[in-house]
């Protein structure tokens, strides 16, 4: 039955795209056959139509190499701009380095506030002025160490796992699991370096199995939602060189404008010095 239904299928398929290509001659240029759009049903509308100009523009070159690559994403531009690679990993050092200032901050401020009321149950205060502010001292200080020790290590280890994983990707064109693995497995055996080799061993592991969860998760939502990395480069890329083109053409017509109105300026000094004007003056 099932190679029947399976036949039926590949033979029914054939004609109904030859009835849809015929249909779709009798229908007007406004997508209709009188007035409804029967086949509308059987479309999908997550399809793409390789026919249109973005599609045709979003050709990645092909003879590029690996070096290449990440020659270009460790330049810079003529306005002096950082490449989108080298801009989305320091954005994601930034955005560590605030989340572990936040969480690193929060958990030594409470812990400061914790030890302190535990310490200073029996102790006489000259005032509550005085309480509160050695209690405001205490918490403010677990703060801003909290937010030192966590800042500054969750911003490097998340720069660091981002430059390796863009960084790998970039070099082989392509983006999978991989990437992630190794730069968390980088990653973590450099966070533990300073401990020993079988911490540095054990840090390796831990962060290539957290890296592939991340890769998972990460190239799964992709999927999901029918992009991929290579697309969201090319893109950044592709954006960034709209923008400078826009930012180009609006200095040139800012510039014409400028020449214009100096020019105007010139021509109606210039007609006002005609030779009767000239020889008045001189008579005078």
């Amino acid at each position: 039955m099932a190679a029947t239904g399976g036949g039926y299928y590949a033979k029914f398929y054939p004609q109904f795209a030859a009835f849809r290509h015929n249909i779709r001659r009798w229908r007007h240029p406004g997508g209709a056959l009188l007035g409804i759009n029967i086949l509308s049903v059987f479309e999908n509308p997550d399809s793409i139509d390789q026919d249109v100009r973005t599609v045709k523009q979003a050709k990645v070159p092909t003879d590029e190499t690996g070096w290449d690559r990440l020659r270009l994403m460790f330049t810079y531009d003529e306005f002096g701009e950082m490449s989108p690679e080298l801009s989305m990993v320091t954005q994601g050092a930034l955005m560590g380095a605030f989340t572990g200032t936040i969480l690193g901050g929060t958990i030594h401020s409470r812990d400061n506030y914790l030890k302190f009321i535990e310490k200073n149950q029996a102790t006489a205060f000259q005032n509550q002025f005085e309480a509160k502010k050695q209690l405001q001292d205490k918490v403010t200080l677990g703060f801003a160490r909290g937010a030192w020790m966590w800042g500054w290590r969750l911003g490097l280890f998340c720069g660091s796992f981002t430059l390796c994983t863009t960084a790998i990707s970039v070099y082989r064109g392509k983006s999978s699991v991989i990437e992630y693995v190794a730069a968390g497995g980088i990653t973590g055996a450099l966070y533990k370096f300073k401990q020993g080799p079988r911490a540095t061993i054990a840090g390796g592991i831990i962060g290539g199995a957290l890296g592939s969860i991340a890769g998972c998760v990460s190239l799964g939502l992709m999927y999901l939602t029918g992009t991929s990395m290579e697309d969201v480069r090319y893109w950044q890329h592709k954006w960034k060189e709209e923008y400078q083109e826009k930012k180009l053409e609006a200095l040139r017509k800012a510039r014409s404008e400028d020449l214009d109105s100096l020019s105007r300026g010139h021509d109606q000094m210039a007609g006002s010095l005609s030779l009767e004007n000239i020889s008045d003056s001189n008579s005078k």
